[in-house]
C-alpha cells in the first residue's frame, strides 16, 4: 500500500473569469445564473487552476481520517429507496447465490480474509466470486461455477440483471467515506472499474466488457438500466512534490507542470481495450465560490448503461462529496465546510437530475449543521414530490447544550440553479427542539408526509414530524422508551420497527405504533445479549432482511447479532442470525413482535464460538439462507436450530 502523503493544493477551484457569464439590464443586474456550480467554459483556465493548486505551499499536514418485489417468494438486497438498486458483495436472484470475497481496509494496511499469517506454510486461497444454485425445498445449496479476481482487486459490489452480473471493482475497499472524506489525503494513484459478466449459462460465466477508471470508488446504485457510479479523482504525476514545504520543491513543481497538458490532469478510463478520457473538461462543474477552500479533487457520476455500456457518460464537479443520497430521479451529493471564523459547520448540497445517461445539475445550497458523518446517514435525507428533505445537527462545545438537529425542506428554485429553503424546523412559530438538551440524533426515516427521528442521551425519544404541508413542518408527537433506535424500519403505514439498544446493552428491537402520530405508542419489544452485543445491522441496512407478508398477514426478517454474556465478563457467545415475526400488523394494536429462534453454525475452528466480519441472510420460501463472509449456512424458519451446511 502507498504512503498516504497529505497533499495541500491551494486552490484547485477555479479562476472563473471565464467560467459562466452575467448580464445587466438597465440598472438593475440580472441574477447570477451560475448557481454555486458553473460549467466549465475556459479549458485554460481550468487547467491553469488544477496547476496552481499543485504548487502550492504548506506547512501543516491535514490527514483525518430492497428488497425483492413484493410478490416475490424470495428476499433480495434490502434498499432504502424502493426503485432504486444497491450494490453489494453478496447477492441473490431467486435461484443463484454471488458471493464476492471479503476484502477490507482495516487501518495502516490491506488485510484479507483468510490470509494466512506470516508463519503459517498454508496457501492462500483463490479469491473468487463464487456462484451457488439453491435448493431452498430441501435447505440446500451447491457452487456451480467462480468467477477468478486478480490479488490486487476488489469486488465492492454486484448488480443482478436477467442473465448478467454487473461487478463494481477498485484496488482498496475504504469503507465508509462520510467523515473519512472530511479532511484531504492522496488516494491516487489507484483504480476503480466495473465488468459485465454473462451468467446466462450459469456454470460457464463468460466476461462481457471490462472497464478500469482512474481514481477511488465513493459511491453507487442502479436505476432501471442505468448503473451510477460515483468517485473521486487527485491527479497523480510522477516527481511531483505532493507535500510542498519548501520554496524549492514549489520551483521544481512548477517547472514539471509547465509540460502538463489539461488531458494529463484529467481521470482517463479504459474499456474494452481503449484508453480516453472518463469525463471532458466542458462537461464538468466548477465552484463559484469567492473564497473558495483548498480542494484537491474531482467528483465524478458515470452513468453506464446496463445493455451498452461502452457508450457511457460522466460529469464531474471541483468539490469533495462526503455523502450521496439518491432517489429514483435525482443524486444529492453533501459537503461538510466547516465555518472556522464561527466555529459552525456548513452543509453543501449538490443535486444532479438523473434522467438515463442524461446527468444534469439542478442546484445548491448551503445550510448550517451537518448531515453526514458516515454510516447510514443517508436515512438523513429524503426526496418526495421533488423536494429535499433533511435533518441537520449543529455541534456548539461551549454551550451547555451542545447539539441542535434541525430540519430542512428544500426546492429547486424556479429561476436559478439553486435550492431554495422552504422551512424549516425549529423555527419561530414552532420553537420546540427535535430533541432535548445534549441528546445526540440516531435513527431518522422518512415516510411520505412524515419523519421519524430517534436522539438519546439518556432516553429514547421517538419524534413524529408531520411533513403533509412542505412549508410548516412540525412534531405531531413523541413517544419515551428505554433505550435508543439506530435504525428504523416502516413495517406499513401504522407500525414502525426499531432496531437499536438497550438502556442496559445488547440488541434492542421495539415495535411502535404510529397509526395516531400524535400518540406513538410502543407494541412491545425484546432485548438481545448484554453490554457489548451488537448488530451489523444496525449499521448496514444490507444485513438486515424483511419480507412483508411471508404468510398471511405475517411479516419475517431476520438480524445478525454478535452475542456477548449477560453476566458481565464480556464474554463472546458468537455469531447468531435471530428470527422475528411481526404478526397482526393491520390491527396496530394488537400488533406484535415474536422471536422464532436464531441460526447458530456450529464453531468453527479451535478458538471458540463463530464471528463473521459481514453477515447477509436471504428468506425463500420457508428456508433461510444465511452467508456468513464467504461462507453460507441454510435452516428451515420453523427449525432454525436445525443447521444445513456449510456450502
Amino acid at each position: 500500500m502507498k504512503n498516504l502523503t497529505v497533499v495541500l493544493f491551494g486552490v484547485v477551484v477555479l479562476a472563473l473569469s471565464g467560467c459562466g457569464s452575467s448580464s445587466t439590464s438597465g440598472d438593475s443586474p440580472d441574477p447570477d445564473p451560475r448557481g454555486m456550480l458553473s460549467p466549465v467554459t475556459d479549458v485554460a483556465a481550468f487547467e491553469a487552476s488544477i496547476k496552481a493548486g499543485l504548487t502550492s505551499m504548506s506547512s501543516d499536514e491535514q490527514l483525518g481520517i430492497a428488497g425483492a418485489a413484493p410478490d416475490s417468494n424470495f428476499t433480495g438486497t434490502y434498499t432504502q429507496e424502493a426503485n432504486v438498486d444497491e450494490f453489494d458483495a453478496v447477492r441473490y436472484d431467486g435461484d443463484h447465490l454471488f458471493i464476492a470475497p471479503r476484502r477490507f481496509f482495516h487501518c495502516c494496511f490491506l488485510a484479507e480474509n483468510a490470509v494466512p499469517a506470516s508463519d503459517d506454510p498454508a496457501p492462500v486461497p483463490e479469491r473468487s466470486v463464487r456462484i451457488l444454485a439453491t435448493d431452498p425445498a430441501n435447505g440446500a445449496a451447491s457452487l456451480v461455477s467462480s468467477i477468478p479476481l486478480e490479488d490486487d482487486i476488489s469486488v465492492q459490489g454486484m448488480y443482478l440483471d436477467d442473465g448478467r452480473m454487473f461487478a463494481l471493482t477498485g484496488q482498496m475497499v475504504y469503507g465508509s467515506f462520510g467523515a473519512m472524506w472530511a479532511d484531504f489525503a492522496i488516494w491516487a494513484p489507484e483504480k476503480l472499474g466495473f465488468r459485465f459478466y454473462d451468467v446466462s449459462d450459469i456454470a460457464n460465466p463468460a466476461l462481457e466488457i471490462e472497464a478500469s477508471i482512474d481514481g477511488v470508488f465513493v459511491d453507487s446504485r442502479r436505476i432501471g438500466n442505468t448503473v451510477y457510479i460515483v468517485s473521486r479523482y487527485t491527479p497523480w504525476l510522477d516527481g511531483l512534490h505532493y507535500y510542498v514545504t519548501t520554496a524549492a520543491e514549489q520551483a521544481e513543481n512548477r517547472a514539471l507542470l509547465a509540460d502538463v497538458t489539461i488531458d494529463d490532469l484529467m481521470p482517463k478510463i479504459t474499456i474494452a481495450g481503449e484508453t480516453k478520457m472518463l469525463v471532458q473538461p466542458e462537461n464538468c462543474m466548477v465552484t463559484t465560490d469567492d473564497d473558495p477552500s483548498i480542494n484537491p479533487v474531482l467528483t465524478s457520476i458515470t452513468a453506464v448503461p446496463v445493455d451498452d455500456p461502452a457508450n457511457f457518460t460522466t460529469t464531474c464537479y471541483s468539490e469533495n462529496a462526503y455523502g450521496v443520497y439518491v432517489s429514483e430521479s435525482a443524486l444529492y451529493f453533501t459537503e461538510l465546510k466547516p465555518d472556522t471564523a464561527l466555529q459552525r459547520d456548513i452543509t453543501r448540497i449538490h443535486k444532479f437530475a438523473l434522467d438515463g445517461t442524461r446527468i444534469n445539475y439542478r442546484g445548491s445550497a448551503d445550510i448550517e449543521g451537518a448531515v453526514w458523518r458516515g454510516g447510514q446517514a443517508d436515512f438523513r435525507m429524503s426526496e418526495s414530490a421533488g423536494d429535499l428533505r433533511l435533518v441537520a445537527s449543529q455541534f456548539d462545545w461551549t454551550s451547555d447544550d451542545f447539539v441542535d438537529h434541525q430540519l430542512y425542506v428544500l426546492r429547486e428554485s424556479t429561476t436559478l440553479p439553486q435550492l431554495d429553503i422552504v422551512s424549516t424546523l425549529p423555527n419561530s412559530s414552532r420553537p420546540e427542539e427535535i430533541g432535548k438538551p445534549n441528546e445526540m440524533l440516531f435513527g431518522v426515516r422518512f415516510l411520505d408526509d412524515k419523519a421519524y427521528a430517534v436522539t438519546f442521551e439518556r432516553i429514547d425519544p421517538l419524534y413524529a414530524i408531520d411533513l403533509s404541508d412542505p412549508a410548516d413542518p412540525f412534531i405531531a408527537g413523541e413517544l419515551e422508551v428505554a433505550g435508543f433506535s439506530e435504525f428504523l424500519h416502516p413495517v406499513n403505514d401504522d407500525l414502525l420497527l426499531g432496531l437499536g439498544r438497550g438502556a442496559q446493552g445488547g440488541v434492542k428491537l421495539e415495535l411502535f405504533d404510529v397509526s395516531n402520530i400524535a400518540q406513538p405508542l410502543s407494541r412491545g419489544s425484546t432485548t438481545i445479549g448484554g453490554p457489548g452485543t451488537w448488530s451489523e445491522a444496525a449499521y448496514d441496512r444490507h444485513a438486515f432482511t424483511y419480507q412483508a407478508d411471508a404468510q398471511a398477514g405475517v411479516d419475517r426478517f431476520t438480524i445478525p447479532v454478535d452475542v456477548f454474556g449477560t453476566n458481565g465478563n464480556f464474554e463472546f457467545l458468537g455469531t447468531t442470525l435471530h428470527l422475528f415475526e411481526i404478526r397482526d400488523k393491520t390491527m396496530p394494536a394488537l400488533a406484535a413482535l415474536n422471536a422464532v429462534g436464531s441460526i447458530d453454525p456450529p464453531d468453527i475452528g479451535p478458538n471458540g464460538p463463530s464471528w463473521t466480519a459481514r453477515s447477509r441472510a436471504f428468506i425463500h420460501d420457508d428456508t433461510v439462507y444465511y452467508v456468513g463472509d464467504e461462507t453460507v449456512w441454510a435452516a428451515f424458519w420453523h427449525t432454525p436450530s436445525v443447521v444445513n451446511g456449510p456450502f
